[in-house]
């Protein structure tokens, strides 16, 4: 197995790689102490940054434990950092196979494990699609964690029944007409996932407001 040493890894998404740029101050960052490295293809490296999957145990097996930390009571069970030459990324699994986190790396860091691992060999990573990720690649970080409070407000909206707080979001955003409950919250619910522009960081400010205790 090859390891990588002394790397900063942030795993503060749980879908989205947070991309060195976009790393804030408040973000919980884990100083790696090792962490084992593979690469594989890139078709495999895109399933995994853009798709719900799970590996086989095999590989938990291979991969268990070996992951150090230099906070040494918070060793990652299943970690391991996946590389094409091209990009390098840090994927924690749970028990089940499933996908937990990921990051991205520093930019100095992430050159050199590239150039480190021209010589390893491509390995075959066996892993089963669940589902795809959401994820608009032209959205910052901030925009899409607003765009999934979005949505989950108007799941909250729907699960109560709140026709009058639909009504008063929905005309912040289209012109009133005449459709019902349902439409209202569908047509509301595919523009954010869609269409998500600057108008919906003003929504959610509006959201954000209406919790505000007076």
């Amino acid at each position: 197995m090859t390891y990588i040493y002394d790397v900063l890894l942030n795993f503060s998404d749980t879908e989205r790689i947070v991309e060195f740029f976009e790393w804030n101050n408040n973000d919980s960052i884990d100083h790696i102490k090792r962490i084992p490295l593979i690469r594989i293809s890139s078709k495999s490296l895109n399933d995994l940054i853009n798709n719900n999957i799970v590996v086989e145990k095999e590989f938990l097996d291979k991969i268990k434990d070996l992951t150090l930390m230099y906070k040494k009571t918070k060793n990652l069970e299943y970690a391991i950092l996946i590389t094409d030459l091209n990009k390098v990324i840090a994927i924690e699994f749970n028990k089940e196979g499933k996908i937990i986190a990921k990051s991205g790396l520093l930019l100095d860091e992430e050159e050199e494990i590239i150039d480190e691992s021209y010589d390893l060999k491509e390995e075959k990573l066996n892993y089963k699609i669940e589902t795809k990720i959401n994820n608009n690649i032209f959205l910052t970080r901030e925009e899409q964690k607003k765009q999934r409070y979005l949505l989950l407000e108007l799941d909250n909206i729907v699960k109560e029944n709140n026709r009058n707080k639909l009504n008063f979001l929905y005309q912040e955003i289209f012109l009133k007409d005449k459709l019902s409950f349902e439409e209202k919250y569908l047509k509301l619910k595919e523009d954010i996932e869609k269409n998500y522009t600057s108008k919906y960081n003003n929504l959610y400010e509006i959201v954000r407001l209406t919790y505000i205790k007076k």
